[in-house]
């Protein structure tokens, strides 16, 4: 499964649910799974198999992911894969990241205020720290 976010945001709720139903689409799909965030972590958009997508919803009463898409009433009779998952296609456009953003201001400010007691040699050589952990994530991701 290639997971486009990082999991570990994820509430342990949300993560265990999202295991469970990705396991069960897994098994159902001959190609590997792609998970996306729509509206994170609400919201996630799946890549089953045909390049047919699947929006994954948090439902907060029963506190875990269903399906959110609704059966296509024009379509033909559905084959019984299509009965157990509705799918959509979701538009192709970018996800909102403006909870991204949010995490990224507090993740900044924090690092400033762990380095501000030091001098500054000491937060240069944090600085350095910092971003060569980034690089080697970002480079890990990419990868795989």
């Amino acid at each position: 499964m290639k997971i486009q976010f990082n999991e570990a945001q994820l509430s342990r709720a949300q993560q265990k649910s999202l295991i469970e139903v990705l396991d069960v689409l897994q098994a159902e799909n001959k190609n590997e799974l792609e998970v996306a965030p729509v509206e994170f972590p609400n919201k996630l958009k799946v890549k089953l198999d045909d390049n047919i997508e699947m929006l994954l919803g948090w439902e907060v009463d029963k506190q875990s992911y269903a399906d959110l898409t609704k059966p296509e009433s024009e379509s033909g009779p559905e084959t019984k894969l299509e009965s157990q998952k509705d799918t959509v296609d979701l538009p192709k456009s970018e996800p909102d990241l403006s909870p991204v953003v949010v995490r990224v201001h507090a993740l900044a400010r924090a690092f400033v205020n762990l380095v501000k007691p030091m001098n500054t040699n000491q937060r240069l050589e944090m600085w350095i720290e910092f971003c060569k952990v980034l690089f080697k994530e970002l480079l890990e991701n990419e990868v795989s």
